[in-house]
């Protein structure tokens, strides 16, 4: 039985990411070689154009921003270049939509995610932020989306029970898994898989529960019959074991 493999890269935030994180991450994709690659949302920030307010000497200016994520996505690109690879746009992607929208429309159909980002250079196709935003990992019923579908202290088991299928997202930075079996014994699940953002940077400052925010990401394994199996790679002290191996940033 073949084994097709996806990695599913959670909130990052460049350029106010977490580098030891982020490259722990890449390493264990280098030796998995993925067939696909998911990124769930918050790829970028666009702390530049945000709505809540910004302290000057903490952010890039916009150029920056999209070229420290440009960089980050050719990498990508340079390392798995037979990779199906999928871009999720989050609520921070969309702060550029929001701009466009507020302080200059006439741009509408001009500017955008996708052609800012120079996403099809790099090999990814573009699932914008709407409200019924899904996407099959590998063809399987695995649905990937940027926000859950509900809220709380257990998001994960409620966007499963609220969706009634099997749904993986990012948005919450925590790690969390919840299941919902109905009577016929359909199994769904809801799965966060955290983030790899820098917790210590001040454009966070803004959000209040950031205690409860932990690094990680996923890797989901789909076989023959479409079977999908994923597993919550935890990142504790810049270390986290895959397929038996501990890996250290």
């Amino acid at each position: 039985m073949s084994i097709r493999t996806a990695l599913i890269i959670p909130d990052c935030h460049i350029p106010y990411h977490d580098p030891r994180a982020y490259q722990l991450m890449l390493d264990v994709a280098i030796d998995l070689n993925p067939d696909e690659i998911v990124i769930l949302g918050d790829y970028a920030d666009f702390y530049a154009i945000n709505s809540h307010g910004k302290q000057p000497e903490f952010q890039h200016l916009l150029i920056e921003e999209i070229e420290a994520v440009k960089e980050k996505l050719a990498e990508l690109h340079m390392f798995f270049p037979e990779a199906k690879k999928v871009y999720i746009e989050g609520n921070h992607e969309y702060r550029l939509g929001r701009y466009i929208q507020n302080r200059c429309p006439d741009l509408f159909d001009i500017i955008d995610t996708s052609s800012l980002l120079e996403l099809p250079t790099f090999g990814f196709d573009f699932v914008p932020y709407v409200p019924a935003q899904k996407y099959n990992v590998l063809g399987s019923k695995l649905l990937a989306r940027h926000e859950p579908l509900s809220g709380g202290k257990h998001v994960a088991q409620n966007t499963a029970e609220k969706a009634m299928a099997s749904v993986i997202f990012g948005h919450t930075h925590r790690i969390q898994e919840g299941q919902t079996v109905t009577m016929n014994g359909e199994n769904f699940r809801g799965i966060s898989s955290g983030w790899l953002g820098n917790q210590e940077s001040k454009v966070f400052d803004y959000v209040k529960s950031q205690y409860q925010w932990a690094l990680g990401f996923s890797i989901t394994r789909v076989l023959d019959n479409d079977t999908w199996l994923n597993d919550l790679i935890h990142i504790i002290d810049y270390k986290c074991v895959v397929n038996g191996f501990v890996y250290e940033g």
